[in-house]
């Protein structure tokens, strides 16, 4: 596909003039649909394109770095928490330090206690602590 240069948005004018788009951001508008393919899908098609370049027999395996590994077979799966439950019933046994949950009812940085709305946590020891605080986490 042919490099097409969509011009730069045209910031100092205007964007409503009298309530309608001015002709400047028209055509900005106009130019970058068409980049996207108009009434195409172009991103869509590219995707597909590269879908069916990329090798089906090479699988990615997270393990000390990305590393490539064998054959592809079934889904690929690579697992980020070691649970994924309420504060109450996040692990204590069996845990790394490192290890990363999601605690469901976990509070946020803001949120009252019994009103949490979730958050990523990490187990250092002793305890879960909430990614965005710091703290240990609380329901």
């Amino acid at each position: 596909m042919a490099e097409t240069q969509v011009p730069r948005p045209p910031f100092a004018t205007p964007l409503l003039t009298g309530g309608v788009v001015s002709l400047k951001w028209q055509t900005w508008f106009l130019a970058v649909w068409n980049r996207l393919g108009g009434q195409t899908d172009k991103v869509e098609a590219a995707y597909s394109a590269a879908s069916a370049a990329a090798p089906a027999t090479t699988e990615v395996v997270a393990g000390a770095g990305l590393q490539q590994g064998g054959q592809l077979a079934g889904n690929v799966a690579v697992e980020l928490y070691v649970a994924m439950t309420d504060v109450a019933s996040l692990p204590t046994t069996g845990v790394n330090v490192g290890d990363w949950a999601y605690a469901l009812d976990g509070c946020k940085v803001g949120e009252a206690s019994g009103l949490g709305t979730g958050v990523p946590v990490w187990w250092s020891r002793t305890a879960w602590y909430a990614v965005d605080s710091g703290a240990v986490v609380s329901a």
